[in-house]
């Protein structure tokens, strides 16, 4: 069984570095609880079944198909619960750690967030300068792509 230790934070942008190698994500969810998501990334598609612990941790569970066709990517979209997201994932290395920022494109374009994950609970967090260490979102619910599917970030100042 995999464990994922993760934290998600949003992003100072004004201090981000130059950003290289996106790699462009569709997202979508066929299951809320336990979160059943998809991925299409060009052509492979990633199915991944993730369960949240008490201690913040999480099961998580992949699979991958690396050739899918056309019909099986739109067919994953159609079974969505919600909207599918898309963003663009850079991966920066700081401090023995990889850490994955996400910009967010379509309706929820304006975000930038980033995910850091670490070997043990407890690990001690050092941040590069462009995280904002005071806006923590981890157990943010309105953050979570399966929400912002939902209610996209577009609409968040409308309200």
């Amino acid at each position: 069984m995999a464990l994922e230790i993760e934290r998600k934070f949003l992003v100072l942008s004004e201090h981000l570095p130059s950003l290289q190698a996106g790699q462009y994500i569709v997202q979508g969810y066929l299951s809320e609880k336990p979160s059943i998501r998809y991925r299409l990334l060009d052509d492979s598609i990633v199915i991944t079944i993730k369960e949240t612990h008490e201690d913040g941790s999480r099961f998580e569970y992949e699979t991958f198909n690396s050739k899918s066709s056309l019909e099986e990517r739109s067919t994953f979209k159609k079974l969505s619960l919600v909207p599918p997201i898309e963003k663009i994932r850079y991966r920066i290395p700081f401090e023995g750690l990889i850490w994955e920022v996400d910009v967010y494109q379509g309706e929820n374009e304006g975000l930038i967030t980033v995910d850091v994950e670490f070997p043990e609970i407890g690990y001690p967090l050092r941040f590069p300068k462009w995280v904002d260490a005071e806006r923590e979102i981890t157990r943010d619910p309105e953050y979570s792509n399966f929400n912002l599917g939902k209610r996209p970030y577009s609409v968040w100042n409308g309200d």
